[in-house]
């Protein structure tokens, strides 16, 4: 399953997009929300992180670096050295533990100028979720079929009750004569 499409916002584009942009919009704003951010594998929704462990983002790599996961996350024991992009870093592969999906890095060694990738949990937003925890608005659940117990329906459910009760002790009484009779033929016998 692909992940859900989301907008990375630099520091300079979030001031003007904050006022514009909804809680749940699921845009991902760097660690200033009011609101905890909960980060969710894509394919098994298990929850990798969250934005308590915010340590900032890159648009053009469409990745986040959180500073701490969840132990939802497997950290792969053999490092890989990249010398494609970013030019001989050395790397484990990050994976959730439910699904084994692929979902980011965590560079171990890297030049200066990638110096902040190192040590931090490098996530791809294509295979995260976000869920912004008291985000969504408590609604009623009303059953429409159902009418509220108030003291009119009170006095109903009261009167079915005792019809209730009244078929209850006549099916006891007929019992109760059935295993008289049960008891006398076997006296009999």
């Amino acid at each position: 399953m692909a992940g859900v499409t989301v907008d990375l916002l630099t520091d300079d584009e979030e001031e003007e997009t904050l006022v514009s942009t909804t809680r749940d919009s699921g845009t991902f704003i760097s660690g200033d929300s009011e609101l905890p951010v909960v980060f969710l594998c894509s394919q098994c929704r298990l929850p990798v992180g969250d934005s308590l462990a915010w340590a900032g983002a890159d648009p053009k790599d469409n990745v986040i670096y959180l500073r701490n996961v969840t132990k939802n996350i497997l950290m792969d024991k053999e490092q890989k050295i990249d010398t494609a992009n970013d030019s001989g870093c050395i790397y484990v592969l990050l994976s959730c533990r439910g699904c084994s999906l692929l979902l980011g890095r965590m560079y171990l060694c890297t030049p200066v100028h990638l110096d902040f990738k190192r040590n931090v949990y490098c996530l791809a937003v294509a295979y995260i979720e976000s869920y912004v925890l008291g985000s969504t608005t408590s609604a009623e659940l009303t059953d429409y079929n159902k009418k509220p117990v108030v003291l009119e329906t009170q006095s109903e459910v009261l009167k079915e009750l005792e019809k209730s009760q009244i078929v209850l002790d006549m099916m006891i009484e007929r019992l109760s004569a059935v295993e008289e009779k049960i008891l006398s033929l076997q006296g009999e016998g």
